[in-house]
């Protein structure tokens, strides 16, 4: 060993000793848990994948199908006919609906109550 081996070693011991005096290693039962609540978070979310395909699905053919009955019973043309009240009613029920789905969708990708960060629920 040299000297320099001999100054980098005592180099590292003294900024060794400067962190243990500021900084305590978290305890293992601490991480041991952080890991387990990552590894449920993670396995929640690939089994719920489906489940937001599916919804997204659902969504877009719910859509498809509104312009589809729409074409096929002529509503399209007799929309200069409904008048202004029955054209606002119409889409204010029409972002209720699409309010009411996005709500679904963005209600399933948040954690239920009970149940947030700590895992406990």
């Amino acid at each position: 060993m040299s000297r320099e081996d001999d100054g980098l070693r005592q180099a590292l011991r003294g900024y060794a000793a400067e962190i243990a005096e500021t900084h305590r290693a978290p305890e293992a039962s601490a991480v041991w848990l952080r890991a387990e609540r990552r590894r449920r978070r993670l396995a929640i979310e690939r089994a719920e994948r489906p489940l937001r395909i599916m919804q997204a699905v659902g969504l877009l053919c719910a859509a498809c199908a509104a312009v589809w009955l729409l074409w096929r019973t002529d509503a399209l043309h007799a929309l200069p006919a409904i008048g202004t009240t029955g054209l606002m009613l119409g889409l204010a029920g029409a972002a209720l609906v699409l309010g009411g789905c996005w709500t679904m969708v963005a209600a399933s990708r948040r954690p239920a109550a009970g149940q947030g960060l700590s895992g406990r629920g």
